[in-house]
């Protein structure tokens, strides 16, 4: 119930506080429009889940906000559960109140992505990691295979998550008993089956996902000589800047815990803590190989899925976070204090970000209005085309928002061509386009021929009849600028 209160205030001040939901919620929200076996960046399970919820509940962008924050719930919630059962209730209650002092659980908690929804998991196979460790039986080892499955119908990078359980399983001897190695090969099988119908997409596809991983992050090739300054500045962003909040909040409990006079209430137990580094340390460690020996440049927000386990596995070789018999956290006046000093700090902070955007500054994504660029895009349609706007094309962000947008002004349904592409639309196909009315959003200084402004660095204009975009447009500057994140990039004209 804490968990749902705590997640219920941050998810109400950030609907409250924003004009626009985060770029990555309006990306689902636009992919959510059509069912399909993949995506051209990503692999499904996130839109399906978004797509059922829609079906069920209609196409709002408030439930995509609440998934994200349902992501992080369920994620420390079956976090909490493990850490009560191989350390104790202190600990796991320290454990989750140093994790909700995170970004990620209070500003970004209705972020609702790939990496938020590989969080709850990689919970789950934690839990079941241990369970398998201790009670060995087939059916955990297939529930590990299913969620493993599942993970990579999420996000490729689930992967790492697979590097984990195979070395647990050396941990445990896995070798040594029939149970484990039946349950190996059950988990290998079971994963492989759930993947199966996403990897003939892929061949069908011409592996569409890797190509566009190889334009940003696999293929950036960085000199030998830049990775290591690259890795090093990676890993400090995720326990130095990303995770700093919960390090104060230990802080503070260490220095009440130090003197505990309490024993350990059991033993120490060194397959939990095992557990507990593998889950905190090898991800990162793999990451941070991987831009060494390959040359990928490591994405910040690769550290998603993975970051509360980063927090149990510092505090399990502390000696005084080990003491299981220590009076729960929240009834330590010093840390319950440090707890709701930067809870107080977070909150003002995003109240801070509600000031209006002011003419000639540049305005923070989720502060912009969309409400009269989505009244000129429509007025555009109906002027050019008889009727409201039915088809929306450009990049997903703007694009998407504009949609939203239509959906609660006028109660119009236009959908959204992604960059013009019917193969980045599985929604769509060529027969409905050619009978749709379709206007076209693009960023650009200069008006073509034709085109309407409807906001700074933005225009509508009709298409050319095949849909396609010259080359030289996309490779003009003010296109990488503005398209680079969907559309999220200000666009400033002189």
């Amino acid at each position: 119930m804490g968990l749902l209160a705590f997640a219920s205030i941050w998810l109400l001040l950030l609907i409250l506080t924003r004009n626009t939901p985060p770029l990555d919620n309006v990306e689902q929200w636009v992919w959510s429009e059509g069912w399909a076996l993949g995506y051209y960046k990503h692999p499904p399970l996130p839109t399906w889940l978004a797509s059922a919820v829609h079906a069920v509940a209609g196409r709002s962008p408030v439930w995509i906000s609440i998934m994200g924050a349902a992501c992080v719930v369920g994620a420390l919630w079956l976090c909490a559960r493990l850490l009560t059962e191989v350390r104790g209730r202190a600990f796991a209650h320290l454990a989750v109140l140093a994790a909700l002092c995170i970004t990620y659980a209070t500003q970004r908690i209705d972020f609702y992505n790939h990496n938020t929804v590989m969080m709850p998991l990689m919970a789950g196979i934690a839990c079941l990691m241990w369970r398998v460790a201790v009670t060995p039986r087939l059916g955990t080892w297939l529930g590990i295979g299913v969620l493993m499955g599942l993970g990579l119908l999420t996000k490729y990078q689930f992967a790492l998550i697979g590097a984990c359980v195979a070395l647990w399983w050396l941990r445990i001897g896995g070798w040594r008993q029939r149970v484990h190695i039946l349950g190996a090969l059950l988990a290998t099988l079971a994963a492989a089956l759930v993947f199966l119908p996403h990897a003939w997409w892929l061949v069908k596809s011409d592996w569409a996902p890797l190509h566009y991983a190889s334009q940003s992050s696999l293929g950036a090739h960085l000199p030998v000589g830049e990775r290591p300054a690259h890795v090093l500045l990676w890993m400090l962003d995720w326990l130095g800047n990303r995770l700093l909040p919960a390090w104060l909040l230990l802080a503070a409990a260490w220095l009440v815990l130090r003197r505990s006079t309490n024993g350990p209430a059991r033993a120490d137990g060194l397959l939990a803590r095992d557990l507990l580094l593998l889950l905190g340390w090898l991800p990162p460690v793999l990451m941070a190989l991987l831009g060494l020996f390959t040359g990928m440049r490591l994405q910040f927000k690769w550290s998603t899925a993975f970051w509360m386990w980063t927090i149990p596995a510092v505090m399990v070789v502390v000696p005084a976070f080990a003491c299981s018999r220590s009076v729960l956290p929240w009834r330590r006046p010093l840390i319950l204090g440090a707890f709701a000093l930067l809870q107080a700090s977070l909150l003002l902070w995003q109240v801070k970000s509600i000031e209006p955007c002011l003419p000639g500054h540049v305005c923070p994504w989720a502060q912009r209005s969309y409400d009269d660029a989505a009244r000129a895009a429509d007025a555009f349609s109906r002027a050019r085309l008889g009727g409201p706007v039915q088809v929306l094309s450009g990049p997903y962000g703007v694009t998407g928002v504009i949609a939203q947008r239509l959906r609660h002004l006028s109660h119009e349904a236009p959908v959204v061509l992604i960059d013009g592409e019917l193969a980045k639309s599985p929604w769509l196909d060529a027969q409905t386009l050619a009978a749709s009315r379709v206007v076209e959003v693009w960023p650009g200084c200069k008006l073509p021929a034709g085109a309407e402004r409807i906001m700074p660095g933005w225009y509508v204009t009709l298409p050319e009849p095949d849909f396609v975009q010259s080359p030289a447009y996309f490779e003009s500057e003010t296109w990488q600028i503005a398209s680079a994140h969907g559309g999220g990039k200000y666009v400033e004209c002189p």
